[in-house]
This record gives C-alpha cells, structure tokens and sequence, in this order.
C-alpha cells in the first residue's frame, strides 16, 4: 500500500507532521491571503471591496466527509508545505481569540476564507461560527463545503442542513458554497461537468486572484471550477 493509500484509508492528510496544535503558533492561525498567490490580500471588487482578506487551514480527509467528491485526489495531497491546524475544542479557543481581535483592528470589515484545506467537522463547529457571526459583526465568510443537506448519512446531512441554515440566517457575510451541488443554486461545481453557471475568472486567468473578482459571495449564479 502506497503512502497515499494509507492516508486515504485512515482519513488523514499524506502529510501528518503538518497537522499542528493552534495553541503552539506565535503568530495567527489566521493567515494573510496575501501569502496565498490564488486568493490575495485585499478584496478589490464587489460587495466586500477594500477589506482584507484571511485563510483558515484545516486538515483535509479528518475533518471532511468521506461522500466528498475528492477524498481521494484532494488538492492537499499536493501540499507538503501547508501548515494544517488540529480541530477541536482547542482550535475553537484560539479562534475566538484572534476573531475578536480581528473584529477589533478592523472596524470596517474582514473576510475569512474557509477553509482552504479540510471543512466544517461537526454541528457544533457550525454553530460557534453562527455565534461568532452575532459577536464580531465586522466579519464576512466565503468558501466551500462538500458536507450536502441531502446526504444519505445522516451526520454529514445534519451539518449540511446546519450550513444552509447559517447562510439563509446571515446571508450578506456567510457565503458557503456547497461543492458539486449540480445547479442548485450557489452551488461549485467541476467546469467538465457543463452545469449552468460562471467559470471561476481566476483560474481563467481574467483575473489575478480570488480577491481581484469577488463573484463566489456576490452571484447566486453557480460557479464551475476547471479543477475542482
């Protein structure tokens, strides 16, 4: 059995000793997207424009459902360097820390990016966004989610549902898509899949990065990703 096999079959990143405490960072389990060369560290355009913008990185597979269309190929398997936070009550403690902090510093808004590795791991992880939303009103999320409110297993459909929920409830600052949802609507799908909907500008090269288009938390229109 090949490493990737492995880490596929245990539910895990291929790069365990990447996976570290939040308690052991000196900086922020909050990463600027100016580090990231796909998102950016300004939003430049649309609704959230002029508002920096932020990652959270989890580990993929452990916090992710196994329906998910990529548990095998997930993009992570192809990022050795990723810093990848541990999940838990721990992660929670410093992600309140650091939210009101950033609630603080900037008055006129931030955006947080969920995440770019991993997902939303249970119910009440989406519940203390949900609270987290009511107590820094400075925040906006986007991102993407592979947890489906139509799921045949009953956890992962419980934590669809509760993200739905979430979205409907704030729905000018949490903008989680669901990821291949076919044309339902603010759904992300595979471009190879020919649903209706825009094909992601920033992979098309239209623009530079995901901060400089802005339309995954502008547009109900669906988004087709050429790799997703």
């Amino acid at each position: 059995m090949t490493k990737t096999e492995q880490a596929i079959k245990e539910g895990r990143t291929l790069f365990p000793k990447s996976v570290i405490s939040p308690l052991s960072v000196k900086s922020s389990v909050f990463k600027s997207g100016a580090s990231n060369k796909k998102l950016g560290g300004f939003v430049s355009r649309g609704i959230w424009r002029g508002l920096p913008l932020y990652s959270l990185t989890l580990e993929e597979r452990e916090t992710c459902p196994k329906t998910c269309r990529h548990w095998a190929d997930c993009f992570g398997n192809n990022m050795p360097f990723a810093q990848r936070f541990k999940a838990g009550a721990e992660l929670e403690a410093v992600l309140d820390k650091e939210l009101k902090h950033l609630n603080y510093i900037h008055p006129f808004g931030f955006v947080i990016r969920l995440h770019v590795l991993g997902d939303f791991y249970n119910i009440e992880y989406v519940q203390k966004w949900q609270k987290w939303l009511d107590k820094y009103p400075n925040m906006r999320v986007f991102g993407y989610t592979a947890y489906s409110p139509n799921d045949e297993n009953k956890t992962y459909r419980e934590i669809g549902k509760e993200l739905l929920k979430t979205r409907l409830l704030y729905s000018k600052r949490f903008q989680i898509r669901l990821s291949n949802g076919g044309n339902t609507n603010f759904s992300a799908n595979a471009k190879e899949d020919n649903y209706n909907g825009f094909t992601c500008p920033e992979q098309t090269k239209k623009v530079d990065t995901c901060a400089d288009c802005g339309l995954c938390w502008t547009t109900l229109k669906n988004v087709n990703f050429i790799n997703h």
